[in-house]
């Protein structure tokens, strides 16, 4: 069932990626979330709403949740997860850097991720136990193993507190690594890190859904995986560290280091 469930993921995913794209240029409506930097377009809602539609028709029996339901998730067993557009910012600024994500959860854990980039026709997935795969092709994480030849993602958090909680990790990473990269997509950011385009990821302030499939693509091409403290990632998280498992111990040893009053 899982793998029936993946490639019904990946369909839907590709039809609202290319939905969105064509309705890039058509946003009407742009209303603010938690914070005034934090924005819903009707085309958001109109994406979560096609997945939502197609999923519910398909696997009725399954509970599906997106980021702009008007209601919290507690419930992660046989529940489907989906961030519409996730980048929103980059949407709605005509940069190409957005993606539509779509996670399934059985008891508590994402197994099964699939990330569609419709600006790059790139289609990231993965289910639990058959390995990651890119447009067809299975990923792995890079093989750098030394920070100088690494390049990490992040998102830039908005809220001061949350910026005094990491600023201290730029500041130390940034001279010893290759370079820092913000995508402005947190699934995109993951999925680069699981098919070595990065060797790792790193976020504060940022929530379950953003990452879901991301989480399982990722495990699956032989990440690991924690939040800042250096716990592992559950939907409780509210912060992510993502690294590919060929960095040496010296390398992770040292982003622990500066982690360890997060």
């Amino acid at each position: 069932m899982l793998e029936e469930r993946l490639q019904v993921a990946l369909e839907i995913a590709q039809r609202a990626g290319e939905y969105a794209l064509h309705n890039q240029k058509r946003i009407t409506s742009v209303d603010e979330k938690k914070r005034d930097t934090d924005l819903v377009t009707n085309v958001d809602r109109e994406v979560q709403a096609l997945i939502t539609q197609e999923l519910k028709s398909r696997f009725p029996e399954d509970t599906v949740w997106g980021e702009e339901s008007d209601h919290p998730l507690k419930d992660f067993s046989s529940t489907w997860v989906i961030d519409p557009i996730d980048g929103t910012a980059n949407f709605m600024h005509g940069i190409p850097f957005f993606s539509v994500s779509i996670a399934y959860f059985e008891h508590g854990s994402p197994v099964i991720g699939v990330i569609f980039a419709p600006h790059f026709k790139e289609s990231f997935y993965a289910c639990r136990g058959k390995g990651a795969f890119l447009n067809g092709e299975p990923i792995t994480v890079s093989s750098v193993e030394n920070l100088n030849r690494a390049i990490f993602g992040t998102g830039l958090p908005h809220s001061e507190d949350a910026w005094k909680r990491i600023e201290s990790l730029y500041a130390s990473l940034l001279p010893r690594c290759q370079a820092i990269r913000s995508l402005g997509s947190a699934a995109l950011g993951v999925a680069y890190v699981a098919c070595g385009r990065m060797e790792g990821y790193f976020q504060a302030d940022l929530s379950f859904y953003d990452i879901a499939a991301g989480i399982c693509i990722a495990q699956e091409a032989g990440a690991l995986i924690f939040d800042l403290a250096g716990n592992p990632w559950s939907t409780e998280s509210h912060s992510l560290l993502v690294l590919s498992k060929n960095l040496s111990e010296e390398s992770r040893s040292f982003i622990a280091k500066h982690l360890a009053s997060r």
